[in-house]
């Protein structure tokens, strides 16, 4: 019998480590004219026209960094072959003058710049997926279901369109008009929600998005996870050591999907795993 050798089983260890080049990072790039308006920016040496993926940080609109594109999250996407964003955006404070518009403005100017600027991080300004958690995800469900911007006069861009082809939202807080504001031939969604809730972001809300999608003849999927607190996907999708198989299964087809034009997985229903 013919065992492999030292050299064979080693080169089959780092085989997948040579389809990638040198893995980059761009951090605090501006886009915009305030403190708070920059993005880190992580993608491969290797990418062509690559599918761009923004990570929108959720905090109830008053906390939070881009710091929540953690490594996993980072390494997820990456693998997908996709530039990955993560932005801060301007944050509600008492007195500041800042309320909901002006994250949701900040965060569309974010697009707008990488638009602007993909080719630099080897992007394709025509295929961009954005995905948030809590407050991220309706900031980034506004990213992908509203039409119309009226951007600030110091803008450094004003693009008539952002060119969002998928969107994926974790515990998303969706208030009626966000949930109304899907139309016919919008960007697919997936969604995950918790049993237990955060009282802002009740699972309901991710059926009344389903069935919104569904009535607009938009594929859609969602996740119901029992047991499970606020914002699960972190634990049930993104954590390596934490994720559950068939969740992400469906994600990576759903990426797949909306990344990379291949097929169209089944979709339309819930569904339901428990937290481990």
């Amino acid at each position: 019998m013919n065992y492999p050798t030292t050299r064979y089983i080693l080169l089959q260890l780092i085989a997948p480590c040579l389809l990638w080049g040198d893995r980059k990072v761009d951090k605090n790039v501006s886009y915009g004219p305030h403190e708070r308006n920059v993005i880190d920016v992580y993608w491969d040496s290797t990418f062509k026209n690559a599918p761009i993926v923004f990570t929108i940080h959720g905090g109830g609109f008053k906390n939070g960094s881009k710091a929540y594109c953690d490594a996993d999250t980072q390494k997820l996407y990456l693998d997908k072959g996709c530039v990955v964003v993560s932005p801060n955006y301007r944050l509600i404070k008492h007195g500041n003058g800042v309320g909901i518009k002006e994250c949701e403005i900040d965060c569309a100017m974010a697009v707008a710049y990488i638009q602007a600027n993909a080719k630099k991080y080897g992007g394709d300004p025509q295929r961009i997926i954005v995905t948030g958690g809590s407050a991220g995800g309706y900031l980034s469900a506004r990213l992908a279901y509203r039409d119309r911007w009226d951007w600030p006069e110091d803008a450094a861009h004003k693009p008539k369109k952002l060119h969002v082809v998928g969107w994926y939202g974790d515990s998303p807080y969706l208030p009626p008009y966000a949930i109304k504001s899907v139309g016919k031939n919008d960007p697919p969604g997936f969604i995950i929600y918790g049993q237990r809730e955060h009282p802002a972001t009740p699972a309901s809300q991710g059926h009344d998005m389903q069935a919104q999608l569904k009535k607009q003849g938009v594929w859609n999927q969602m996740v119901y996870v029992k047991q499970a607190g606020h914002v699960p996907g972190k634990q049930v999708l993104i954590n390596t050591r934490s994720r559950n198989a068939e969740v992400h299964k469906a994600f990576d087809a759903f990426l797949d999907m909306v990344c990379h034009q291949k097929g169209e997985p089944a979709g339309g229903n819930v569904i339901t795993i428990s937290r481990k």
